[in-house]
């Protein structure tokens, strides 16, 4: 990892750094009865080892060209070269910028250096479309180089794409993590709602905000049903349940009748979390900052909820 002058990296930064360099294949394995060792390397290809890469990749005649290309550096064999890395428009692009040169035996250097890194950036590219590409709905274009590709090469552009993107995250998810604090509650809460809460939770960590206010929605409800059972509620809930009359909109209206006065404003949030949800799923989506006050007050609602002092 490139060195600080100011301060060392943090744990953090490092495990950031070291997981798409590991997926990249920039790391070496030590086992020994004492156990593993990792070293997570971050050095720039030799030229060595980029006519190496080049020469046993997948296209045989890579090897020819680069040959022929050490042995006569001019542009004839710079475009052919780049073509078999890239293709004929974009080889012929990048081959343009030679034009210009004077060429000399020197350059050969230069060339593999450039058709190395843009070969590498355009799979790079190819690779994060069509990862990303599953995660929706896209072109048939996208969906016909999928099937059509080689399933090892698909694994590895999976394995790319998201060890990049964890990279990415993972300072935020930290972050987010640590503004997290226990909500403390007298009253046991059910399983379901124990499990709903644990999975907005994760979506709050893991920056999937709207998903975090759909499921805070859930939270509220499963919780309300649960509080208003458990204070003998049951028949007036069956009634409403039979007569579709259950919405959550309907179940804090009775709550403001059956729980303590001290408690609307608790409801008045959880009132508030109900409308957020509703105009993410029918309206639009939402901004994070809303789907994070959402979140903030969800674990709000609960701790009231759930506080035996608050529903004596």
């Amino acid at each position: 990892m490139p060195k600080s002058e100011d301060r060392k990296p943090t744990q953090v930064q490092i495990i950031a750094w070291a997981i798409p360099r590991i997926a990249g294949g920039h790391y070496a394995v030590s086992d020994d009865e004492r156990g593993r060792e990792l070293w997570v390397t971050e050095f720039e290809p030799t030229l060595d080892e980029m006519e190496g890469e080049l020469s046993y990749g997948p296209d045989k005649r890579v090897r020819d060209a680069l040959l022929r290309l050490k042995a006569d550096c001019n542009m004839t064999n710079i475009r052919v070269l780049f073509n078999l890395l890239l293709g004929e428009k974009l080889g012929e692009l990048l081959a343009e910028q030679f034009s210009c040169i004077d060429l000399t035996p020197a350059h050969y250097d230069m060339a593999v250096a450039v058709g190395y890194k843009q070969q590498h950036s355009l799979t790079n590219s190819i690779q994060k479309f069509l990862a990303k590409g599953r995660e929706g709905v896209s072109v048939p274009l996208l969906a016909n180089l999928e099937s059509n590709a080689d399933p090892r090469a698909v694994s590895v552009a999976i394995v790319t794409h998201y060890a990049e993107e964890i990279s990415n995250l993972f300072p935020k998810l930290i972050r987010r993590a640590e503004r997290l604090r226990i909500v403390p509650i007298e009253d046991k809460a059910t399983p379901v709602v124990q499990r709903y809460i644990e999975e907005a939770s994760k979506c709050y960590v893991y920056g999937r905000f709207i998903a975090c206010l759909i499921i805070c929605r859930s939270v509220i409800e499963f919780a309300l049903r649960d509080q208003l059972y458990s204070r003998g509620q049951k028949r007036a809930l069956d009634a409403m349940r039979n007569q579709r009359n259950d919405s959550l909109w309907n179940l804090i209206e009775y709550a403001r009748l059956v729980f303590p006065k001290d408690l609307i404003p608790t409801l008045d949030d959880a009132d508030e979390v109900r409308r957020a949800a509703r105009d993410a799923v029918h309206l639009a989506e939402p901004k994070p900052e809303l789907c994070m006050d959402m979140f903030v007050k969800t674990r709000g609602v609960l701790g009231e909820l759930y506080s035996l002092e608050s529903l004596k």
